[in-house]
């Protein structure tokens, strides 16, 4: 018997990965009511029309996949905890 798990309702998620450093740097604008965060090192992180993430902002940790729900059309910032870092943002949407 061949079973499949479906993971995403249709098509192929869309995402961006970010490369940080220790200064805010921004996605382009996210089309999507929920997306998921993942890192391999901690970041801070920021929503908005213009966000800046600063070490006030929340802390993703390190490999920890978070989804949050998110207003469409916005843009996430992040910045590394130390040195540089990739951060990926997935569009759960599809």
């Amino acid at each position: 018997m061949d079973k499949k798990i479906a993971l995403y309702r249709d098509g192929v998620p869309t995402f961006q990965t970010l490369s940080t450093t220790t200064t805010s740097a921004q996605s382009t604008a996210i089309d999507a009511d929920r997306i998921m965060i993942v890192t391999s090192d901690p970041h801070f992180i920021a929503f908005g029309s213009n966000p800046t993430a600063t070490t006030s902002s929340f802390v993703l940790p390190a490999d920890t996949p978070l989804q949050f729900h998110f207003v469409r059309g916005e843009k996430v910032a992040a910045r590394s905890h130390s040195g540089n870092g990739h951060l990926t943002i997935v569009d759960l949407d599809v």
